[in-house]
């Protein structure tokens, strides 16, 4: 059983210095491993592609019940397996392999660099992908090398380094641990049922955590001690994190809502007779209210109704046809008059107009003209009191 770990780095020099210091077994892939970092920095510079990105570092580890750390046979058998391995997966890349013996289980650190021989461009890409095309081939090769193969647990909600397992098991806390414990507290808080009520709970108890991308980065206030959620496990992922708050808005949504009850139809008259007061003056005021029923109950009530008691439709026919018969003998009686007035009286209509236009006539003859009127003379006192001066 064989797990693997891939991850970018910024300089090669500095990975081929940590893996040979404590390497006990060291082979190479398309280089002299005795020149390992002379030969990485010729390629860059042979292809003009210095870049950021100068190399991977990459481990797979070997469980102690296949393989004894302190066996030479097993020893070259794990180095074997690793070649094979990166080999199929970096057939193109400059691969400088490090075997490590002092941990209870037997890895390889890998040093992979990062262009392509053949084409002289980078490996592009994200870590992920990479370590998932390199779990592929290693699970393949340990197959075909009768290896148990790495199943993930499904159950395991908690991602632990190898640095948090050895600081765990001498009972130390540490800061991974602490931003843990402070989103399972906020989390079993039933009140917290959005983004940002998580946020501010987290930050009371000095954790800062934050949307990045398809995942959530937490730190510890007042240090830089950062970690996403991938990192920490399965309950601190984002997706994880935001379905249980989106399930909890819908519950609250559904509580909130009232409970709907469907009343059968009932008449009004019955239910509430005060609803339906007789009009003054319409002594019939309900019983024509009681007529105005939908469709439903109207047709089931004709099924009761006795065939002695006449239908609306039928008052209505009644009433139509006693119309008629008062409209006939009316109508006749006024064509009979209009027809016996005789055409010789017809022009007189005329002379009274004549006559009514010789009496306005004589009535404004008859009228005096408006005569202008006078004012009094004002009496001569010139006469009186002699001349004017």
């Amino acid at each position: 059983m064989a797990t693997t770990h891939i991850k970018r780095s910024t300089s090669a020099s500095r990975l081929v210095n940590y893996a040979e210091k404590r390497a006990i077994k060291k082979d190479g892939l398309n280089l002299d491993i005795q020149y390992a970092k002379s030969e990485f920095k010729q390629v860059r510079a042979v292809y003009g592609n210095p870049g950021k990105t100068q190399a991977y570092a990459s481990r797979i580890a070997f469980s102690p019940l296949e393989f004894n750390p302190q066996d030479p046979h097993d020893q070259t058998t794990v180095l074997a397996v690793a070649k094979e391995v990166y080999a199929k997966a970096y057939p193109n890349q400059q691969v400088a392999l490090y075997e490590h013996a002092d941990t209870d289980s037997l890895h390889v650190h890998a040093v992979i660099g990062a262009i392509n021989l053949e084409t002289g461009q980078k490996m592009h890409g994200n870590w992920h992908q990479y370590r998932d095309h390199l779990v592929h081939i290693t699970d393949q090769v340990c197959q075909e090398h009768g290896l148990m193969v790495t199943r993930p647990d499904p159950n395991r909600h908690e991602k632990r380094s190898m640095a948090e397992i050895k600081l765990r098991a001498k009972q130390q806390p540490t800061w991974k641990d602490q931003i843990r414990q402070a989103v399972d507290h906020t989390m079993q808080n039933p009140l917290i049922r959005d983004f940002q009520a998580f946020q501010d709970d987290l930050k009371q108890q000095a954790v800062k955590v934050w949307e990045r991308g398809k995942n959530l980065t937490y730190q510890l206030l007042g240090t830089n001690y950062k970690s996403r959620g991938t990192k920490l496990g399965l309950d601190y992922e984002k997706e994880t994190i935001f379905n249980e708050l989106a399930s909890r808005q819908n519950q609250t949504r559904t509580n909130q809502q009232p409970e709907r009850t469907i009343n059968p139809t009932i008449d009004p008259a019955h239910s509430d007779p005060d609803r339906t007061p007789e009009l003054p003056g319409h002594s019939d005021s309900t019983a024509s209210h009681s007529q105005n029923v939908p469709r439903s109950t109207a047709s089931s009530d004709r099924a009761d109704r006795p065939t002695s008691q006449p239908t609306v439709s039928d008052n209505l026919k009644q009433l139509r046809q006693q119309q008629r018969q008062l409209a006939g003998p009316i109508k006749t009686d006024l064509t009979k008059r209009l027809r016996s007035i005789p055409k010789a009286d017809q022009p007189d209509q005329s002379g009274k107009s004549d006559r009514a236009q010789t009496n306005s006539n004589r009535t404004s003859q008859k009228q005096p003209a408006p005569q202008p009127t006078q004012r009094p003379s004002e009496p001569d006192h010139s006469r009186d009191d002699g001349p004017s001066r």
